[in-house]
């Protein structure tokens, strides 16, 4: 028997269609469709039917997804079993500042990674990059970039850029006019952020004084000391708290950066490969 068919049928059970488990499952629609056809023309079966849009188990169905699961909570047991019993190093993961929340919030303090053992490193996207290119961290998670063209990678979330400042620092919107009445926050060297700032190109944009993170950032802009570009994940619940706004610059370019979740090709990173999928599925279901 196909066990990896039958967890993506188990899997896919979970969602009102096939085409939002493929999404939630990281496969195209037309592969688990596949998956399950297999399934179903190698036992002779029928274990959906088709209702609109959705998908319905039939009673084979039903009673092959009460065996699946006696089947896969026996093989999460195993692996906890044998994650006890490993003696393999911990997971270093390189992270950019605006990131590292988020990563904490979804992984660090989930029970589902208690058996693993990570290390973390914070930086600018050019640190954590160099860092990846010399195998001194084990995964990073990075802006899509054709530099990482040669390591494996699965897609975390999407994220805007945004303007924040305090909301007595300026109006919530601005016109180019009036930017030369305000001040932008310079990061420093090899931050994303800062590069998108200096190809902006305005020719009356003012820096304050050079900070090197983003909590030294939001500090500045919590003191009315200017406007902070940043990720719109992280400004949100800034935001929705008052201490924070966001601010609607006039032509100012949307940017959006896909996230990914790079990795070595080494021998060592077989042992996390499977915690790849686990990490990307974490982010999906709160971002």
């Amino acid at each position: 028997m196909n066990l990896h068919s039958l967890r993506y049928f188990y899997d896919a059970s979970f969602y009102p269609s096939l085409t939002e488990a493929s999404h939630h499952l990281h496969i195209s629609q037309p592969a688990l469709t596949k998956h399950i056809k297999n399934l179903e023309e190698d036992y002779g079966v029928k274990l959906y039917e088709k209702n609109g849009r959705h998908i319905t188990l039939t009673s084979i169905g039903n009673e092959l997804i009460k065996e699946c699961h006696i089947l896969f909570q026996q093989a999460d047991k195993i692996e906890c079993f044998l994650n006890q019993k490993s003696t393999h190093y911990p997971l270093k993961v390189g992270l950019t500042q605006l990131n590292s929340e988020e990563f904490i919030k979804n992984i660090l303090i989930n029970d589902s990674f208690d058996s693993i053992k990570i290390e973390l490193t914070t930086g600018n996207t050019k640190k954590i990059a160099q860092l990846l290119v010399n195998e001194l961290i084990d995964v990073a998670i990075l802006p899509e970039s054709d530099s990482f063209a040669h390591f494996e990678k699965e897609k975390l979330f999407s994220d805007e850029l945004i303007f924040l400042s305090h909301p007595d620092y300026c109006e919530n919107h601005l016109s180019k006019s009036q930017l030369s009445d305000y001040q932008f926050i310079k990061r420093e060297a090899g931050s994303f952020i800062q590069e998108i700032l200096n190809n902006w190109k305005q020719p009356n944009v003012t820096f304050s004084n050079q900070v090197a993170t983003h909590a030294e950032a939001l500090l500045l802009c919590e003191y009315k000391n200017g406007l902070y570009l940043c990720s719109s994940i992280q400004a949100k619940s800034l935001i929705d708290s008052g201490k924070f706004q966001q601010v609607v610059i006039e032509n100012s370019p949307k940017i959006t950066r896909d996230f990914y979740l790079y990795f070595n090709k080494q021998q060592e990173i077989k042992y996390f490969k499977r915690y790849i999928k686990q990490i990307s599925h974490e982010f999906q279901k709160t971002i």
